[in-house]
């Protein structure tokens, strides 16, 4: 009896089956392909080893590397497996946390179970992406702060000191909880009874240690994908510090500022589907009451760090951002509000201290509603994400990629400048082992220098002269026989070159070179759309990644039907805009 009573401890107290069960789900809904830029750029070093864009995340690196066994069937599968593992223990520890901070365990396991199937939540821990690491960090802190925490007085501050280094080795934005990791801190000082310095000594030293991770930059090999080489260091510190995005907190550059209001607006709305409305409400209102009046386990500093915590996370965070969120810009700017959601866990879980007298005289019990929600209810939370992660799964950017490097001539240069055809492309030759003898050369990295002596390894060096740049790279490319390909947005060299369109970029011909006939860009183009994979449903307009990519499709057949019309072949014309709209997305 008494081992089958430490199982219903495990399973129902301590969150052990909704976790297990969530970790089931997302290993089943972990994706074989890529679904965007970052995604693939982790997924590519995960199987590879190397750095990443700055600042580094050397602890979800290490965390890839180590996990780099397990069975998927592609890189960027066995990534999501690894990255779906770190979901399901952020669902384990984020259940202690709740009830370390004063919550039953139906509140909790409701909670936590609302949380794991939230969209943005399941979409990031199903593919490999850093944020989910980051998650689960604060979760535990958020567990080891609570004054019902697992441990206590030394064991308390060297534990906060070294997740609170950890945390830093993998996102620099797990910083905005030090209200809460400083409460722990003081709650370990007040515990010990010795000198009270000794916490604080002892939690600078697993702060210390929590940074080790950092040493990877310094041993990892400089791969394809690396983003350059940390040698000394100089460099180790740069890349800590972002140097090559402009310092700390910098952000892109942009000529057209984005009002605070509409980034404030899109959290809140996230942080609404997160928690489906009325929960967000009740969590909201309690962390204020719990402020005014509080009770039970915690005492109004806690409440208070919580809620810091919670205003740095959230709209003091994201009212810098200059980002329209909107689009693709949506998705950057959401995955930094799974922190605030996360932090929201605490008061939405207090909140359900209302709905106790109900669950007391429940004649099923509540471990038995516990069980019922971790099943039942995650099924059905699940199920209603299921639509949006379908959307947000899709193989449109690896098939992209692909198609994109298959249709090229042997030993082309390919000039791109999206993030996702970068790392898309990347992940295609060096995960993937494809069109290896393509060179693609992403022109806005050739700024860096450890970029420029990347591709200039590789024969891509303008030669002195007048002139744009890029225009007398490529013309000593052609020169040299070297097949020429560019994105639509390259300008300076499209003015400069003769070039038409060629799948998805533009081919450049050679100085005093005669395009082929529209007739015959046409046929040409027919053949190369033919041989493209596109076996999967049309995006809709505002399925981001898949979105643009189609669109990206569908303007080459767009850009036909204009020359076409121009040049009297109405039924040609008419049959290209219709190409247009079967590969573009679909209202």
């Amino acid at each position: 009896m008494r081992s089958v009573e430490r199982f219903r401890v495990l399973a129902i107290d301590k969150g052990g089956l909704v976790s297990l069960l969530v970790l089931v789900v997302y290993l089943v809904l972990a994706p074989a392909h890529i679904v965007d830029g970052d995604n693939a750029e982790f997924s590519t070093l995960g199987a590879s080893g190397g750095t990443a864009h700055p600042t580094g995340y050397p602890l979800y690196l290490i965390w890839l590397r180590l996990t780099n066994w397990l069975p998927g069937s592609t890189p960027a599968h066995t990534a999501a497996l690894a990255t779906a593992i770190l979901g399901a223990a952020t669902i384990l520890v984020l259940h202690a946390a709740c009830r370390a901070w004063g919550a039953r365990p139906f509140a909790a396991t409701l909670t936590v179970t609302l949380f794991a199937a939230a969209p943005i939540i399941m979409r990031i821990a199903t593919t490999a992406e850093v944020f989910a690491l980051n998650c689960l960090v604060v979760a535990t802190v958020l567990w080891l702060s609570a004054q019902g925490g697992p441990v206590r007085g030394l064991r308390r501050a060297v534990a906060l000191g070294l997740v609170a280094g950890l945390g830093l080795s993998n996102h620099m934005t797990c910083v905005l909880v030090a209200p809460v990791g400083i409460l722990g801190i003081v709650r370990a000082v007040s515990e010990t009874e010795r000198s009270k310095a000794l916490p604080i000594v002892l939690a600078i030293v697993g702060l210390a240690l929590g940074l080790v991770p950092y040493v990877y930059l310094l041993i990892t090999p400089e791969t394809p994908l690396s983003w350059g080489k940390v040698e000394t260091l100089h460099d180790l510190f740069a890349m800590i510090t972002r140097q090559d995005y402009g310092g700390p907190g910098s952000f892109l550059p942009t000529e057209t500022p984005v009002p605070a209001w509409k980034q404030l607006l899109a959290l809140f709305t996230s942080l609404g589907r997160t928690w489906l409305w009325v929960p967000l409400a009740a969590g909201l209102v309690t962390l204020g009451w719990r402020i005014a009046r509080p009770r039970d386990a915690e005492p109004r500093w806690s409440w208070i760090a919580l809620a810091v915590s919670l205003l740095l996370a959230g709209p003091l965070l994201v009212a810098k951002f200059n980002i329209e969120p909107s689009g693709l810009g949506l998705y950057v700017s959401q995955r930094f509000y799974v922190l605030p959601a996360l932090l929201l866990a605490i008061p939405v879980a207090a909140s359900l201290r209302l709905v106790e007298p109900m669950i007391e005289r429940s004649r099923f019990g509540e471990r038995v509603l516990c069980a019922g929600i971790a099943t039942l209810g995650l099924a059905t939370t699940v199920a209603v994400t299921l639509p949006y992660l379908a959307r947000m799964h899709t193989p449109a950017v690896e098939r992209y990629a692909s198609n994109m490097l298959s249709v090229l001539p042997q030993n082309a240069v390919l000039f791109i400048g999206q993030d996702d055809e970068y790392f898309g492309a990347s992940y295609v030759q060096w995960a993937l082992g494809k069109r290896q003898d393509i060179t693609v050369v992403a022109p806005q990295l050739t700024q860096m220098a450890w970029y420029a002596e990347r591709v200039a390894a590789r024969g891509i060096v303008a030669p002195p002269g007048d002139g744009h740049p890029m225009v007398r790279l490529v013309e000593r490319l052609l020169r040299e026989g070297r097949p020429v390909f560019v994105e639509k947005a390259r300008a300076e060299v499209i003015t400069a070159f003769s070039t038409y369109p060629y799948g998805t970029v533009m081919k450049v011909l050679p100085r005093g070179g005669t395009a082929p006939s529209i007739e015959e860009i046409v046929a040409e183009n027919k053949a190369i759309y033919e041989r493209f994979e596109l076996g999967y449903p049309r995006p809709g307009p505002d399925d981001e990644f898949a979105t643009a990519i189609h669109l990206r499709y569908a303007g080459t057949w767009k850009t036909l039907a204009r020359k076409l019309e121009s040049a009297g072949l109405r039924s040609e014309a008419a049959w290209a805009w219709e190409a247009a709209r079967a590969v573009g997305p679909q209202p």
